[in-house]
């Protein structure tokens, strides 16, 4: 696997994220609100607490899931070829 492919695999991967992150997001916010999420945080008719706790709670999970993936494609590179990939280890 080169690095171009293997930069391929992660950006593909990090869109799937992006799509993970928002279903994750919008069901922590409806299990611990009990409402769905605000469809545009930056409507003055959303409440203030609550668009900061959306940018808050919304911020996290995209970048736990980021980091998740990130650190299971880097590991997988470093196992397949045994070293780390250029744009890591440099």
């Amino acid at each position: 696997m080169s690095d171009k492919i293997w930069s391929l695999a992660t950006t593909g991967a990090a869109i799937g994220g992006g799509i993970l992150a928002k279903k994750v997001t919008e069901a922590t916010w409806k299990f611990v609100t009990g409402s769905n999420s605000p469809s545009n945080p930056e409507d003055p008719e959303v409440n203030w607490s609550e668009a900061v706790a959306f940018a808050l709670v919304s911020g996290a999970v995209v970048q736990l899931i980021r980091v998740m993936i990130n650190h299971k494609s880097t590991e997988a590179y470093t196992k397949r070829k045994g070293h780390l990939p250029e744009s890591v280890a440099g």
